[in-house]
């Protein structure tokens, strides 16, 4: 957090040296005053000469203030004082002098303004003052007076003297703790304060103005172009591949990120424009006074391009990318939410898009936001409504050709949109959790009909359910799982769950602990689209899994490509080296299913053998492999 609050021991030096400069000034007052009066009732040139002589020091002890001498400036106040004090006491009418009641004043300054050692050398001068003025006096010296001085004034004067002294420098002593303990008091109280309101304002990871702060400046821009006109431009930002670097890399790193974008918004705009942090892996950047769409563009074009630098956090290379919904005021909006709102709606038609890209808001969007919306209202519906449905897809022993198993893959059969697939609603039903209730139905389901296809003579076929990592983050995966298997009967053995990369990596521990605990029951696991993700070696042998799903998109240009073909080797290597079963994906054809298995794959999927089947037509085809 930057620094809110002054140098309070400097505004203290400050207060003092104003405190002790009218003191100068007041003492100089008097003395000049004094030497008129002098003047005027006949002349002392002896007092006249003493008093200028005091004053020159005075003009010593302001000239000290100037120059921040604030210490030596009071030394030098207190000491000629003190000495023309004497002098005049002294020249006059010694101890019985009017003069001597000023002692007790100057002790009393000198407690406040000087240090202790000052303190006590001034007051120890000041009682041998009194003692030699009062021997002498007692011994016969007489200074203009006829008044005989006794040991009972000097006593009375010294005793006087010495109790104001001691008792002066006590109270001030205290008081200089009181002064002190409230002063730390009161900045403890004004940093507090100082870092409440920073912290209302700012968010504490990055530095950047929070949304609240964001909101305010926002809005005064708003009200500025409403009087003056001009233009503004709010983009909204989320990073496209956040979430997966949280779960593989852990939260530190992401948080590192997260830092990394802050420090990259705020190299990328000017001083005026403003980059805020709205949440999560949402930024705000607010750009004022634009003069048009294209500089706009420009500023976020430059965004994208230094947020996919790479850049190395902690051993691990990181490229980010973003997509960028900008709304332009005042045309886009009518307040800051609107503002989001539909910016938020651009930045999404921008992911739609391909990612990693800008897109401006323009009126239509609105239909796609409200089709959202729509969606999510019927995705609701959809379990109570029996619209869900479950397709399968075979997997064949690559050794023998024979059907071992199946993936449970899920539809959506809308009432009005017709057959839809997990790319288009699976999104959806995680951001509001309601992939939680589908993904129990889908276990269900699955155990389900598994067991009726074991009834029907096919004993040694095993169902494969994808998971979500929303599912494991609820805490009741393995009672959903056991009461999956208890109502359809269907032992653990036959049921296998797949999970991805990110999973494993994200919540190791608790992944672990929930492993272990369904393993007691039978099931088994896999990892699926195996070398998509950010593949760490390192968790395979701490996790009991039996399989590797290799990802499809390599499978795919094995035959074309060197690259893909040797990743496939590698994951083939590894699952052997550690005793896992390895699955290709996307099989297609004739050319690639014999690869795989001179390559030792164990086990296959994909169109070569059939697309995911409705369970009717599955289960012509398991009779076509029987």
């Amino acid at each position: 957090m930057p620094s809110l609050l002054p140098n309070a021991s400097q505004q203290h030096l400050q207060r003092r040296a104003q405190r002790l400069s009218h003191v100068i000034y007041w003492c100089m007052g008097g003395f000049i005053t004094a030497m008129g009066l002098n003047l005027w009732v006949g002349v002392n040139w002896y007092t006249q000469a003493i008093f200028a002589l005091t004053l020159i020091a005075l003009s010593q002890a302001l000239r000290a203030i100037s120059g921040q001498q604030v210490e030596r400036a009071s030394t030098i106040l207190l000491w000629g004082i003190t000495l023309c004090l004497s002098a005049v006491i002294a020249a006059n009418f010694g101890l019985l002098d009017k003069g001597v009641l000023g002692f007790p004043a100057l002790l009393i300054f000198a407690a406040l303004f000087s240090k202790p050692r000052q303190f006590w050398i001034l007051f120890s001068f000041i009682l041998a003052v009194v003692t030699l003025l009062g021997i002498a006096q007692l011994s016969g010296w007489k200074p203009r007076i006829t008044m005989n001085v006794t040991l009972s004034t000097l006593a009375n004067t010294f005793t006087i003297l010495a109790i104001t002294g001691f008792s002066v420098h006590f109270l001030a002593r205290d008081l200089r703790l009181t002064l002190n303990q409230l002063a730390e008091e009161n900045e403890k109280f004004r940093a507090s304060e100082a870092k409440a309101t920073y912290l209302a304002q700012y968010d504490a990871l990055t530095g950047l103005p929070n949304r609240t702060l964001c909101e305010d400046r926002f809005t005064t821009s708003l009200l500025r172009i409403k009087r003056h006109g001009g233009q503004c431009a709010l983009l909204f930002i989320d990073l496209d591949n956040f979430k997966t670097i949280n779960d593989s890399l852990g939260h530190s790193i992401g948080d590192k990120v997260l830092q990394m974008v802050a420090k990259t918004l705020k190299r990328s705009l000017r001083e005026t424009d403003t980059a805020c942090r709205f949440g999560g892996d949402e930024f705000i950047v607010l750009l004022n006074d634009v003069k048009n769409a294209r500089q706009v563009e420009r500023v976020a074009a430059k965004i994208l391009k230094m947020l996919t630098k790479p850049a190395q956090l902690d051993n691990h290379y990181i490229q980010t990318s973003a997509s960028i919904g900008i709304a332009m005021a005042p045309q886009d909006g009518s307040d800051f939410e609107s503002f989001c709102k539909n910016a938020d709606i651009a930045m999404y038609r921008a992911k739609a898009d391909g990612k990693n890209l800008y897109r401006f808001f323009d009126a239509g969007m609105n239909t796609l936001s409200d089709e959202r919306f729509v969606l999510i209202k019927d995705l609701r519906k959809a379990v109570k409504n029996d619209e869900l449905r479950l397709y399968y897809q075979p997997k064949v022993d690559l050794r023998t050709g024979k059907l071992v198993g199946a993936e449970a893959l899920i539809r959506w059969q809308h009432p009005e949109r017709g057959l839809m697939t997990p790319v288009d609603f699976i999104e959806l039903a995680e951001e509001t959790g309601l992939i939680v209730e589908i993904g129990n139905w889908v276990l269900r389901e699955a155990c389900r009909q598994c067991k009726q296809w074991h009834l029907a003579g096919h004993s040694n076929l095993e169902i494969a359910v994808n998971l979500s990592p929303v599912q494991f983050t609820r805490g009741t995966l393995e009672k959903e799982v056991v009461r999956a298997l208890s109502e359809a009967a269907l032992e653990g053995q036959h049921l296998e769950l797949e999970l991805t990369e990110s999973l494993l990596l994200s919540d190791a521990e608790n992944v672990r602990a929930q492993i272990a605990d369904l393993r007691l029951h039978g099931v088994s696991f896999s990892i699926d689209d195996f070398g998509t993700g950010y593949s760490n070696l390192g968790y395979l042998s701490k996790f009991d899994l039996e399989a590797l799903k290799i990802d499809q998109s390599f499978v795919r240009k094995m035959l074309d490509s060197k690259q893909d073909l040797n990743i496939i080797i590698a994951i083939i290597n590894i699952a052997q080296s550690l005793g896992l079963a390895t699955v290709a994906e996307g099989v297609e054809d004739a050319l690639a299913l014999a690869r795989l298995q001179e390559l030792g794959c164990d086990l296959g999927q994909g169109y070569f053998w059939s697309k995911p089947l409705a369970c009717d037509e599955f289960e012509q085809l398991m009779s076509e492999f029987s």
